[in-house]
C-alpha cells in the first residue's frame, strides 16, 4: 500500500537544496525517514522523502545505508537549529 502520491527520485543534494528553498521562500514542506522493511517503503533501502505542502510534490532519496546524518540534518533545517545548512 502506498499512501503518497507519485515522487521523483533524486539526489540527498536536490533533497537538501529544495529544503533550503522551501525555508528560504517560506513554504510549507516536512520530510519521512522511512527503514527498508517498513510497509510504505516500494523499494526496501533507507529513504528520506521531501514533501513541498503547498504543491504536493515529493521528492525521494534512497539509500543502502542508514542516512542518518542527512536525517539529522533535515530535521534542525525543519526546526531552525544551529549548523542546519551544512
Amino acid at each position: 500500500m502506498n499512501i503518497m502520491r507519485k515522487e521523483d527520485e533524486v539526489s540527498f543534494s536536490e533533497i537538501f537544496r529544495r529544503a533550503r528553498h522551501y525555508k528560504k521562500n517560506n513554504i510549507p514542506w516536512h520530510f519521512h525517514f522511512l527503514m527498508p522493511k517498513c510497509k510504505y517503503n516500494n523499494k526496501r533501502k533507507y529513504s528520506i522523502i521531501l514533501e513541498n505542502e503547498r504543491t504536493g510534490e515529493n521528492f525521494i532519496a534512497f539509500s543502502s545505508k542508514g542516512p542518518i546524518n542527512n536525517a539529522e540534518k533535515l530535521e534542525n533545517m525543519f526546526y531552525d537549529r544551529a549548523n542546519s545548512d551544512n
